[in-house]
């Protein structure tokens, strides 16, 4: 059992501080830039980027903190604090004892969540009222709550991403022709290696065997064709690439532990844990036993819908999970990122494994339909929808003149800004559903290539839109619409080119599947009508 003491939080750093800025404080400390900073000792120095924080468990001589390379200082948040673990237990008494064993490296680099930004707020904001952090146990439940968030991202954030391009290549291959004999000869050839040195660079690159791979994917195909379709295990073992049915199923039981009969009436339940698509079912009326943090803290306005759904930290809580005793687990095709944990979530229950980012919105909806039996709400859920962009066109036609364009641009932690295709940040909201015009250079670069596009803040003028919604990583918005009208780029874009900016809270608009775009819709409107 862990526990941890607050002991510090600093501004270690702010705009007008001149460089270098000393750093002092008590450690075990993590340090949090808001733009990319360099920390520098005497034999060597490390780069945290903005949406990144690093883990200092000493002190070190002649440590100091400089802007990176380009920037400038910006606010540097410290938190100190210590880390006990339960060393005795009586009857009557608890014996916790000084421990940093489980914590991350000392200047291990972490990726700082989005929404851990506001318990780091919170914490900050008790502490100075306070200063008496031993006097306060509210300040202890939020330390405990943020280093539980962000520690337990390091399991995550050291698994597998593939780097080799030739093994990018055999994936995606994989992926498109799994019906197809894939042998490790013909693969290995394909990307130019030997038969031995393509799988142990396959296995060292994935964390799957290829053979495994293989049969991985054509398990998780011949999943949804067995709750999608009527067809026989003989016609879907030809379609997956397996032999015949009898080979599929011996394979299906092995992967599954279930048999592709019992797979197959699980089709209608309703105890599924949603490792992602949370609005895409609850479109089709189904209330999920649990999802992750993230995605509830970055879907806001679908999290006051289901408010008596289960939290789980990640989906690495395999314990957590287990317990619910879920039936079904609904999650992204990036899972497949993961072997370790994705084998482990198929001994507690079948796991769906469904496209990310690549479906059209209502057929990523109507595809969760088929599988889960629900064709008719699917089609009630797409109608509606299609009534309420109708009548949203309506209300919006009186303030769109002849020629008006809109865009879309989310801000990075790379300070870049990010205009999304059709399948992502509500880019379909507002070119479908609204039926608004993007301006001609974003029609080009994003929309007809299907690819995000990021670019400087001084070339936004590039892609200057009539009315340009900006999704910002702050419920503050107006606040931070104030910041940006400080800068000359931002003063060009309304007072010369005329642009309206419609500030969109990242938390309500990170992710945009099912009744998400309903809500979403909603506030685009409002947003429009207001500013008219």
């Amino acid at each position: 059992m862990l526990t941890y003491e607050l002991l510090d939080t600093r501004l270690l750093a702010d705009e007008g501080m001149i460089s270098p800025v000393v750093l002092t404080g008590m450690f075990p400390m993590i340090i949090i830039p808001t733009q990319p900073i360099v920390i520098q000792a005497e034999k060597h120095a490390c780069r945290i980027g903005k949406g990144q924080f690093i883990l200092l468990l000493y002190p070190e001589q002649g440590i100091y903190i400089v802007p990176s390379e380009g920037e400038e200082l910006a606010p540097v948040y410290s938190i100190s604090f210590n880390s006990y673990r339960l060393a005795k237990r009586e009857k009557d008494t608890l014996l916790y004892e000084k421990d940093t064993t489980h914590l991350p490296a000392h200047g291990q680099i972490l990726e700082f969540p989005r929404y851990a930004e506001g318990l780091l707020k919170k914490i900050m904001e008790q502490f100075q009222q306070t200063q008496r952090p031993h006097a306060t146990p509210k300040l202890h439940l939020l330390l405990h709550e943020l280093l539980d968030t962000i520690f337990e991202r390091k399991s995550i954030d050291i698994s597998f991403v593939t780097n080799d391009q030739a093994i990018q290549q055999a994936v995606t291959y994989i992926k498109q022709y799994f019906e197809a004999p894939l042998t490790r000869s013909f693969m290995a050839n394909m990307t130019g290696f030997n038969e031995s040195y393509f799988s142990s660079l396959f296995k060292k690159e994935t964390g799957w065997s290829f053979a495994e791979y293989v049969n991985q994917i054509r398990i998780d195909q011949a999943k949804l064709m067995l709750l999608g379709t009527n067809d026989k295990l003989q016609d879907i073992a030809l379609k997956t690439g397996f032999a015949d049915g009898s080979y599929l199923g011996k394979t299906f039981t092995k992967y599954v532990h279930l048999s592709p009969s019992s797979f197959r009436k699980r089709k209608h339940t309703n105890r599924i844990v949603s490792i992602q698509f949370l609005g895409a079912l609850l479109a089709l009326k189904i209330q999920p036993l649990a999802t992750t943090r993230e995605l509830l803290q970055s879907s806001q306005l679908l999290h006051k819908r289901v408010p008596d759904i289960v939290e789980i930290a990640f989906f690495d809580q395999i314990e957590v999970i287990q317990q619910l005793d879920p039936e079904l687990i609904v999650a992204p095709t990036y899972l497949y990122n993961y072997p370790d944990i994705l084998k482990a979530l198929e001994q507690i229950a079948p796991v769906l494994m469904i496209p990310w980012g690549q479906l059209d919105k209502l057929e990523e909806v109507r595809l969760l339909g088929r599988l889960f039996g629900r064709i008719q709400e699917t089609e009630e859920w797409i109608a509606r929808l299609q009534q309420i962009a109708m009548g949203a066109r309506k209300a919006i036609t009186p303030i769109i003149e002849s020629g008006t364009t809109a865009g879309i641009f989310e801000l990075g932690h790379d300070n870049l800004w990010l205009m999304p295709y059709l399948s992502v940040r509500s880019a379909y909201t507002l070119y479908q559903l609204l039926g608004l015009s993007a301006p001609q250079r974003i029609q080009q670069e994003v929309l007809q290539t299907g690819k995000h596009l990021k670019v400087e803040e001084q070339d936004l003028p590039l892609y200057a839109a009539s009315h340009m919604f900006l999704i910002v990583p702050t419920d503050d918005t107006e606040s931070f619409r104030a910041k940006l009208m400080q800068r000359s780029v931002w003063q060009r874009l309304v007072h010369e080119q005329g642009c309206q900016l419609h500030l969109l809270k990242l938390n309500e608009f990170w992710f945009d599947d099912g009744l998400s775009l309903e809500l979403q819709l909603d506030v685009m409107v409002k947003l429009l009508m207001e500013q008219s």
